[in-house]
């Protein structure tokens, strides 16, 4: 007879649920099976969308990224539930609602591909275009399924919410499953898109906001302040943007931000290269210049790149008073 342990889901809005797990059985896999769909995306440890806390008792964490859990996370509680396994009693609180994780998922929305452009050194502009409205907060993403492959990959939006066109920035990556599919594409071609997901969106707050993109990490951003322009009521608030690539060369809508920046009040722009020739920018890393900004005690911060770029970027941000608390993440592998 399998032992089976009591874990309890707690979630942001006060609802609780409480499973029955099989002794060393998955945590996400186990709620799947009761009916909750908690939200993950790469499953293995290695994006940091299903970060959760764990509030007592313990539970046993497969091999995953450290630079998406550092140890000094990890040592307050924080855990990665995809890659947790039950073995004893435990209570885990999740940051969203838990609509969120008791809604099914809806099925998924065919879109037709209208657009491949090469925009920057190894970086490609995919649109899609869909049959309806696509309502999403700025920031959130989709997953994309090309139709005849087993492959499913996840990018932020980088369009304004509510139209019937999806825009994303793919950085392409020799020999991945994606790039691959993605090189031999062609407009007319289909896929299946996921509905909306993640945590990882524009906060409408009367207070200064900070957004710090690696590479492809701008197309959330790119959301937002699109977003942001479209409506005035939002444009109150002063937003720095640091937006950080290897070289100039792979640098992505320099004309639409400096228009953004034109039009929008308060909207600053840094850039930071790592190597190579261009105009002027910091030479080193867009986390290196956040102890030189003088941002308010108050400002909220969004990171978007690599995990190590968003380790860095809490990290910088701690070492100048802002709570981790204030930090929203989003990292993609």
């Amino acid at each position: 007879m399998t032992t089976t342990i009591p874990v309890t889901l707690l979630f942001s809005d006060g609802v609780s649920r409480r499973l029955q797990v099989p002794c060393g059985h998955n945590l996400v896999e186990s709620a799947t099976a009761a009916g909750l769909n908690l939200l993950t995306d790469c499953s293995n440890g290695q994006c940091g969308t299903c970060t959760a806390q764990l509030v007592s008792g313990e539970v046993d964490m497969q091999e995953y990224d450290p630079s998406v859990l550092p140890d000094e996370d990890r040592d307050t509680g924080v855990v990665l539930p995809c890659v947790c396994h039950v073995s004893a009693p435990c209570a885990i609180e999740f940051p969203y609602d838990s609509t969120e994780a008791l809604t099914e998922e809806p099925a998924p929305m065919p879109a037709e591909v209208t657009a491949i452009d090469q925009v920057a050194s190894e970086i490609v502009r995919l649109e899609l275009a869909i049959g309806e409205t696509v309502v999403f907060e700025p920031g959130q993403y989709v997953r994309i399924h090309p139709r005849g492959t087993e492959v499913v990959r996840s990018y932020s939006m980088a369009n304004v919410p509510g139209t019937d066109r999806l825009e994303f920035y793919i950085r392409i990556v020799p020999g991945g499953a994606f790039s691959s599919w993605l090189d031999a594409a062609k407009v007319g071609d289909m896929v299946d898109i996921s509905a909306p997901h993640g945590t990882f969106f524009l906060r409408h707050e009367n207070r200064p906001r900070l957004f710090v993109a690696g590479g492809t990490g701008l197309a959330p951003f790119l959301s937002m302040l699109r977003a942001v322009a479209a409506d005035p009521a939002t444009q109150q608030p002063r937003t720095t943007v640091v937006i950080g690539a290897r070289t100039h060369g792979h640098l992505i809508a320099m004309d639409e931000l400096e228009q953004l920046r034109t039009s929008l009040p308060g909207v600053a722009i840094h850039l930071a290269v790592e190597q190579g020739d261009g105009p002027p920018a910091h030479r080193g890393y867009p986390t290196d210049l956040i102890a030189q900004l003088h941002l308010d005690a108050d400002t909220r911060v969004y990171l978007c790149g690599p995990p190590p770029m968003v380790e860095a970027g809490r990290s910088a941000a701690e070492s100048i008073g802002l709570p981790r608390k204030e930090v929203l993440c989003e990292r993609f592998t």
